[in-house]
């Protein structure tokens, strides 16, 4: 995602990059094999949707070049500093959220390992400027999204017969 701010006139951009290379079906296994694991046991807080992923060579090798793609495009002195995992089954959605940090500025990511289609877009929703900004992008598998930390997001209801498979996370200054 790319925000293009000309005369107060906001604008964004697709911007995902497609990922060469990387074992997609390795990665559903791996976050299906920790679906119970989540991050938050309270069901009202949005790290409940996201489930612990184990470092892997499958898993690493995606870091890896999620990490590469933000030195080259954003910031040589970003790294990926946390990552999980995200089941969306039919008829869920995400809650509205962002993923800042007191006191840091840095990089989201969403890497797409399996996209049913009308399996849930990711929507960016916030105010900047005095402007609404609301974008909907449709993922497609293997395609990742960068986009700062404070931007509030959601993900769309999943009203696919199938289950979406993300890994998420965020890379902060080293």
């Amino acid at each position: 995602m790319r925000l293009i701010i000309d005369n107060n006139d906001i604008k964004i951009e697709n911007d995902s990059i497609e990922l060469d290379g990387i074992d997609n079906d390795k990665i559903i296994e791996e976050v299906l094999e920790n679906k119970d694991k989540r991050l938050d046991v309270n069901s009202l807080q949005s790290q409940y949707e996201d489930t612990f992923v184990d470092e892997s060579e499958s898993i690493d090798h995606l870091l890896f070049k999620v990490e590469s793609e933000v030195k080259t495009k954003i910031d040589p002195f970003l790294k990926v500093d946390s990552f999980w995992g995200h089941i969306l089954h039919p008829q869920q959605s995400t809650m509205y959220h962002n993923h800042k940090e007191m006191h840091r500025e840095g990089i989201s990511f969403v890497y797409y390992a399996k996209y049913p289609k009308k399996s849930g877009n990711l929507i960016f929703d916030f105010e900047l400027l005095g402007k609404r900004v609301c974008y909907s992008y449709e993922p497609q598998v293997g395609s990742l999204v960068l986009f700062p930390t404070w931007v509030p997001h959601y993900t769309s209801r999943n009203v696919s017969d199938d289950t979406r498979i993300s890994i998420s996370g965020n890379c902060f200054p080293i």
